[in-house]
């Protein structure tokens, strides 16, 4: 199913009423049960820890295109591939759950016979199901994986309650949560010949059903918005990068105890996720199916299209759901070092106001470079010692160091130049892997 875009009026009553029926249909006719459907038991089901197959695909995985993951021995491919895995599932499954929350909520407000409530409880039956297939196969695994980071784990649920009230940013969760798992499952597929076959069976169920939720989303935002106000659509504007560029971190992108727990150095976890020119190139990938969306809607708007870039999730519009990037190598490369220009941007508008505004503009711009090249110089240092792992201890040096700078700024430079020294270190950290 297509959403209409907004510019069109986007759907009639009728007509929505008539796609959730439909979906309600389908849901009826072709739904899975993973305890039915999928022989757990079966000896081509069985999962191996060994299995070659584990290995992450350069083609899906950040980090399995970088060069210290091919350089690592096969068993520890195999053991950081099914990790990933198992993990991703866990992501997935504790998403679902967030989501479940909302709808309930939800759909418990909706009047006596509402269609869009049988519709609502169908597609929760398909999430319960998916939460205990994605559980059992990450039991089989044997890896006692987190899932989402632990201020997701604390605020999702949070989320998920206000989503009951905010439906609205309830399915832009949907959507930008699902659409990016989508993607890298959908690749998954193309090379099914290179997973284990019960992963195949798992991720297969999973995409044919979350593509009508994915279609329900898109045809309830559609209607959602024909009725907002222009504040509301500026506000949803304004969310729809950031739930986006989060949920992609959450899908894609492991905890950095990942990092811990196999030896990942800073330089290669911090490029992999996401400041390589490949990683970006993913990342923005990923959304452009939600890009799509965003742009039917209406909600990329031309004042907010530079949240987009400086996230990392700006790029072409496919012409339908799925539709691979046939674009020049050449042309994506350009792209990715536009994301990372977009980084000095703060930089430079910071800099213009302490020359315009502040009779010692130019002594503050010196403290601010002074301030961050002291940060730099740290984190060369700390580099320089070895043993930097995307998720090492605490380090109270580095505490130090940055509270030393902040509070040195205020006197030297005021607001300003602590804004300034602030951005100088954020642009820093798109060039300096370490920090």
């Amino acid at each position: 199913m297509t959403t209409v875009s907004d510019a069109d009026d986007g759907l009639s009553e009728d007509l929505y009423i008539d796609r959730v029926e439909a979906l309600s249909r389908a849901t009826v006719r072709r739904s899975f049960d993973p305890y039915v459907d999928i022989d757990w038991e079966a000896p081509e089901n069985a999962l191996d820890r060994n299995d070659p197959r584990w290995q992450l695909d350069p083609e899906s995985s950040p980090l399995g295109a970088t060069d210290w993951y091919a350089e690592q021995p096969m068993q520890r491919r195999i053991d950081i591939g099914r990790w990933v895995t198992a993990n991703t599932l866990k992501v997935t499954l504790q998403f679902e759950m967030m989501l479940i929350r909302g709808v309930v909520h939800y759909a418990g407000k909706m009047p006596n016979g509402s269609r869009v409530f049988r519709y609502l409880l169908h597609e929760l039956t398909d999430e319960c199901n998916h939460i205990q297939m994605f559980q059992e196969f990450i039991n089989r695994t044997g890896e006692d994986v987190p899932g989402m980071r632990r201020g997701s784990r604390v605020i999702g649920p949070i989320l998920g309650f206000i989503g009951g009230y905010a439906n609205f940013i309830l399915f832009m969760g949907v959507l930008c949560g699902e659409q990016p798992l989508h993607f890298q499952q959908t690749l998954q597929h193309r090379g099914a010949a290179h997973v284990p076959p019960l992963l195949n069976k798992v991720t297969y169920i999973h995409l044919a059903e979350e593509a009508r939720h994915i279609a329900f989303a898109d045809d309830h935002l559609a209607e959602r918005v024909k009725s907002a106000s222009r504040l509301k659509r500026a506000w949803y504007a304004f969310l729809f990068p950031f739930f986006l560029r989060w949920l992609i971190g959450e899908m894609i992108g492991p905890p950095r105890s990942f990092a811990r727990e196999f030896g990942v150095p800073r330089r290669v976890f911090k490029a992999a996720y996401w400041r390589s020119a490949e990683s970006r190139r993913m990342m923005a990938e990923s959304a452009a199916d939600v890009r799509r969306v965003a742009e039917d809607l209406g909600l990329r708007m031309a004042g907010t299209r530079w949240i987009w870039r400086v996230l990392g999730i700006e790029g072409r519009l496919p012409r339908y759901r799925g539709e691979p990037d046939r674009s020049p190598m050449s042309t994506r490369t350009t792209e990715m070092r536009t994301v990372a220009a977009w980084r000095l941007v703060p930089v430079a508008i910071m800099a213009g106001v302490a020359l315009l505004v502040a009779p010692d503009g130019v002594k503050i711009i010196a403290c601010a470079a002074a301030g961050a090249g002291v940060w730099a110089a740290y984190h060369v240092l700390r580099d320089r010692r070895g043993g930097v792992v995307g998720n090492q201890p605490f380090e109270w040096p580095r505490l130090f160091v940055w509270v030393a700078v902040c509070v040195a700024m205020i006197p030297a430079g005021g607001l300003i130049g602590l804004a300034l020294v602030v951005f100088m270190i954020w642009a820093l950290a798109e060039y300096m892997p370490t920090i």
